[in-house]
């Protein structure tokens, strides 16, 4: 019965989100319908001029391979980043010694404006994929050693006594108090890390790569074809928001498998 109720919450609380999402689209489509109404198509172009544009891109093969060079770049950068945000989080979280070397350097790559890496990365690697790949690596990778580290700080010390007192192995510890304590902190990091991938790696096509949905884009302003780089643009935000909801929902079924 608790279990029946439970679910009965959270279907509506999903179904109350959904209808607010649904209002503000609503809201947003209506006022960029009217300011469109005031300027020029090369301008603002409206929501059924974007739309249609969107149509053409979706039934043009172009778009499809440009699309397949992005997501092979940036799933690249996402796996360097992921890699390296575990190996630097958990060092970080498990040995203080390693935190207090490799927090200094954690907070420069930071600090650090993404246009100077995009600058070095066209210097050192020239115009291409790389370049991209590298600022996409460089800077995201932080978020999630950043989130792991502060997982750790936070790690309540008298649930881990109460599994020793329990006699809990070192394993059970981990796989049973330590992990569920991280995972909250990796899905955000996770989120954190997936939007700003996606940015870097358009603005890293615009600037550096000759390919990819990036030079789609560049072309578009080229050729003053405001509705495609708005359909683009949808289409970017789209994609954003699928993979940060896919990478929420793979953690959490972890959490829940937990």
């Amino acid at each position: 019965m608790r279990d029946f109720s439970t679910a009965m919450i959270k279907n509506k609380d999903r179904l109350n989100s959904g209808l607010g999402n649904l209002f503000t689209a609503i809201i947003i489509i209506a006022l960029w319908q009217i300011a469109s109404l005031h300027y020029n198509d090369i301008i603002l172009p409206g929501p059924m001029a974007t739309l249609k544009s969107l149509v053409n891109q979706l039934g043009d093969n172009t778009f499809y391979s440009s699309l397949l060079t992005s997501c092979v770049r940036l799933l690249t950068a996402l796996a360097l980043s992921i890699g390296l945000g575990l190996a630097f989080g958990l060092l970080m979280g498990i040995f203080k010694p390693v935190r207090y070397l490799l927090s200094p350097v954690i907070y420069i790559l930071q600090s650090v404006p993404p246009i100077l890496y995009m600058t070095l990365a066209m210097i050192w690697f020239g115009l291409n994929g790389r370049a991209t790949i590298f600022i996409v690596t460089v800077v995201s990778f932080p978020v999630l050693a950043v989130n792991l580290c502060e997982g750790f700080s936070n790690i309540d010390p008298k649930l881990v006594e109460m599994g020793r007192s329990f006699q809990f192995s070192r394993s059970k510890i981990i796989l049973s108090i330590i992990i569920p304590s991280l995972l909250t902190y990796l899905k955000s990091g996770l989120i954190i890390m997936l939007s700003l991938s996606w940015k870097l790696l358009i603005m890293g096509e615009v600037l550096a790569a000759g390919s990819g949905i990036g030079s789609l884009l560049t072309d578009a302003r080229m050729n003053l074809e405001t509705d495609k780089v708005f359909s683009l643009g949808l289409l970017i935000v789209i994609f954003c928001i699928l993979s940060q909801l896919g990478a929420g929902k793979m953690v959490e079924h972890h959490d829940n498998q937990n």
